[in-house]
């Protein structure tokens, strides 16, 4: 067994297919399941199951896989122990499902000054976290072995535009909103989570106008008239115009966490990101 092999293994897994893990590591789809052959012949199992448009792992597959990925989380961390000697410098990987703007503020803040840091950073789900060095979003998880750390506290605000007659109300109530059309992100969204529970709130559920993964879409669909949309007040700031109001409609925070295993070896460079992270928080 060799050591590309059983990472080209090891991304397949998670992928369940041999052309995005061969994308991913820049070589043709064939190497890839010429190589799961020999590891398969090498072994005497069969690694996966496998179906015209989809690879799943074995139950042979699942044992080798849950080792392996433990052993080259070791190799990592060894190598980060080593390159610790060295300066700052390295990968940070993070899963940033909320706070967007945080994350990338933190990010130029910290390479200012680390520019031998290198960042991967992916905003959409992802099941297994532990391909992540910090793992950004509102959920509370049960995982064991995690830490989390408190990074921002947003108060959840209508954002209307001023010539809606919403505007000009001293006191707004969900059930005032039920002839509105809202704009939101994903279905998958906090965004969309917190739009819909608090429309549940006065009544209704809320018609969507439209749904974007931009914020500055938002932002100018809110502005240029067509529809309402909730937004967090802390790490949205800054981003409407004057042709925009943002009104208190019930009172509801979203918090954000960041997440690593506490258990991983923490590299200089992680740490350093860490409290800059924090720090943009602003807790």
């Amino acid at each position: 067994m060799e050591l590309l092999q059983l990472k080209y293994f090891c991304d397949a897994a998670e992928s369940e297919n041999f052309s995005k893990t061969a994308k991913k590591f820049s070589v043709p789809a064939s190497n890839i399941s010429q190589s799961i052959h020999r590891l398969e012949k090498e072994l005497s199992v069969e690694l996966f199951e496998r179906s015209p448009n989809r690879i799943k792992l074995s139950s042979q597959g699942k044992i080798l896989y849950e080792n392996t990925k433990k052993a080259l989380l070791l190799l990592n961390e060894a190598r980060d122990k080593l390159s610790d000697k060295d300066g700052i410098f390295g990968e940070i990987k993070i899963l940033a499902q909320t706070n967007r703007r945080i994350v990338t503020d933190a990010m130029e803040e910290f390479r200012k000054k680390y520019d031998k840091v290198s960042f991967f950073i992916n905003h959409y789900e992802d099941e297994d976290i532990s391909n992540y060095d910090f793992y950004i979003t509102d959920k509370i998880l049960p995982h064991k072995g995690l830490e989390r750390k408190l990074l921002a506290v947003d108060e959840i605000l209508l954002a209307v535009n001023k010539e809606n007659p919403l505007a000009e109300k001293k006191k707004l109530s969900p059930s005032d909103l039920k002839n509105e059309k809202f704009i939101t992100m994903g279905s998958r969204s906090s965004l969309y989570y917190l739009t819909n529970e608090l429309c549940s709130l006065g009544g209704f559920s809320p018609e969507i106008a439209v749904f974007t993964e931009d914020p500055g879409y938002i932002r100018r669909y809110v502005e240029n008239g067509a529809g309402v949309a909730f937004v967090p007040s802390y790490s949205w700031r800054g981003m409407f115009s004057s042709s925009v109001v943002l009104k208190k409609v019930a009172d509801r925070k979203r918090y954000t966490y960041v997440y690593y295993d506490k258990n991983r070896y923490m590299t200089k460079a992680h740490e350093l990101f860490l409290k800059t992270l924090l720090k943009m928080g602003g807790l």
